[in-house]
């Protein structure tokens, strides 16, 4: 049986309600894993879908972050597997990078990169990118190895659905807003803070702000309206409960006024009505997003 889908119709990059989305030239979905097994027949799986898949089943706000380019110069998710590997999921502004990492999460074991295009006929389209794309120590040159090698580290990924986490598994979410550190991944942070500050009155993974509510006994920075739902949010969780108290503090000090896209919107929305988007995720063109300067508080209020 061939893979099934789910079509999220609904879904939009924050601050641009009225604006589908697609991803590689395609509506936004995600595998329907009910009965999603090796024998599946996944020839029907894209590259794409399969990154969609995993980021949604992580976190939403993950899937909206590696989408909203204007926003986020580079996006890299990643899962650290204790003493076996590294998988990442990465993006610098309209180029993609999927792969893996030795244990040391140091040295690339497959490296495959693709081009979003920008402008033309095919814009929002995949390309693979063999002058950037490797298996192991060799160069990958060919295109069609690159798709066949990016297909089968997707269907991986879904099968062993390495969206969640264990005793030995822990997933990273790092941002930057813009060029900040050639060499670093940028800002680590919680997705549920980059569009939206810390909210206690409504739980952290469904809303939820009209049932007796329990925060985490451990740093105090996530609500739960069900012991099930503290478990779902945990493999998102999980890293900002772990960290350091005086960088969580940071975290939440940078991310307070709307969340991380508040933070500095000189970097993150543009300051003249007329200037459009570059993303070419965007079915039609639009503009970027503005900042409201009648409003006394305006370095913290963004509208469309």
């Amino acid at each position: 049986m061939a893979t099934e889908f789910i079509v999220l119709d609904h879904t939009r990059i924050p601050g641009f309600p009225d604006a589908p989305i697609h991803l590689d030239r395609a509506p936004i979905q995600i595998i329907d894993d009910d009965d999603f097994t090796e024998e599946t027949d996944t020839s029907n799986l894209t590259i794409a879908v399969g990154i969609t898949t995993v980021l949604f089943r992580w976190s939403p706000d993950a899937l909206y972050a590696f989408l909203d380019i204007d926003a986020w110069f580079s996006f890299t998710w990643t899962v650290t597997i204790e003493d076996e590997m590294k998988i990442e999921i990465g993006r610098v502004e309209n180029q993609i990078t999927i792969g893996t990492l030795d244990k040391g999460g140091n040295k690339w074991t497959l490296m495959l990169t693709y081009n979003i295009e920008e402008d033309g006929p095919n814009r929002g389209a995949w390309v693979p990118n063999p002058r950037e794309s490797m298996l192991g120590d060799d160069d990958l040159t060919d295109p069609a190895q690159i798709d066949t090698l990016g297909r089968e580290f997707v269907r991986d990924l879904c099968l062993k659905e390495r969206w969640f986490t264990g005793k030995k598994i822990k997933h990273q979410l790092y941002v930057e807003y813009a060029p900040m550190d050639i060499w670093g991944d940028g800002i680590a942070i919680n997705p549920h803070w980059l569009y939206d500050s810390l909210n206690l009155s409504a739980c952290t993974t469904c809303d939820e702000s009209n049932r007796p509510l329990k925060r985490c006994g451990r740093c105090g920075t996530a609500a739960y309206c069900s012991p099930m739902h503290q478990k779902l949010d945990w493999p998102v969780h999980k890293s900002i409960c772990t960290m350091d108290l005086e960088q969580r503090g940071q975290i939440l000090r940078i991310t307070q006024h709307g969340g991380l896209i508040g933070w500095d919107l000189s970097k993150t929305v543009g300051d003249h009505e007329t200037k459009m988007s570059k993303n070419p995720n965007f079915v039609t063109p639009q503009s970027l997003r503005q900042v409201d300067t009648d409003h006394e508080d305006h370095v913290h209020t963004v509208r469309v």
